[in-house]
């Protein structure tokens, strides 16, 4: 069965958002210009242009015209997924930056986070996750020492969630928290926002098949981009 003209449209247009031909803040074009240049009757654009507002792609600002929006991010949290697969599954061009990637000793806290002795090593990651050039997420994971030569990888190419799945460590159950805060001085600097501005705090527990704890993450992510959803059972 042929899908409505209007979806067509409205996915036509939802493709070109997200692919940045329409730029974030950009006037959109009058239903009058888009009719002109598809050769598509008003009503069947006013009736796909109301699914972009629906879905926070285009705002409507009465006086002023249509308005090109960024578009948020839903974070599923009844899914196991790197973040990486997240903003590729949202549509999202993203890109990542690496602060640091190094191989510590446990300490107290972590020790017990994963059941290990203080001295055993972890690895540390600490990312800053961007999309267009703005910086929506930032990760501080600590991984459990069980893949070979971690500080040789660039996770600004590879995933993660791949490179543990390539090591036999598959996820299998994640304890989720999420609560809001506000940043400190280094977050905020790092998110490129104000000290004090609030923000949503993710903390992860990350087992494998066998049980064990193999990966600990706090993610701050930017409260204007990062929808958080679940489902109630």
């Amino acid at each position: 069965m042929k899908e409505p003209l209007y979806l067509q449209f409205s996915k036509k247009m939802r493709n070109k958002i997200l692919n940045q031909e329409f730029k974030y803040g950009q006037i959109f074009p009058s239903e009058r210009e888009l009719e002109s240049e598809y050769r598509i009757d008003r009503k069947t654009i006013r009736k796909a242009l109301r699914l972009l507002v629906d879905e926070k792609l285009l705002i409507r600002v009465k006086g002023k015209g249509t308005f090109v929006n960024y578009p948020s991010i839903h974070y599923s949290m009844k899914k196991v997924m790197g973040f990486s697969r997240l903003l590729e599954q949202e549509g999202v061009m993203a890109t990542t930056r690496v602060i640091l990637s190094e191989r510590t000793m446990a300490g107290y806290r972590l020790a017990r986070i994963f059941g290990i002795n203080e001295d055993d090593y972890v690895n540390k990651l600490i990312r800053v996750r961007y999309s267009q050039d703005e910086p929506i997420a930032l990760e501080y994971t600590y991984v459990k020492d069980v893949i070979p030569d971690f500080q040789d990888i660039d996770f600004t190419i590879y995933s993660l969630y791949d490179v543990m799945e390539k090591n036999e460590q598959h996820h299998s159950e994640i304890e989720e928290k999420v609560s809001y805060v506000t940043l400190m001085s280094n977050e905020a600097q790092l998110l490129n926002k104000e000290e004090g501005e609030p923000a949503f705090l993710v903390i992860d527990v990350t087992r494998n098949q066998q049980g064990e704890v193999v990966e600990y993450s706090k993610t701050y992510t930017n409260s204007k981009r990062i929808m958080l959803s679940t489902e109630l059972t």
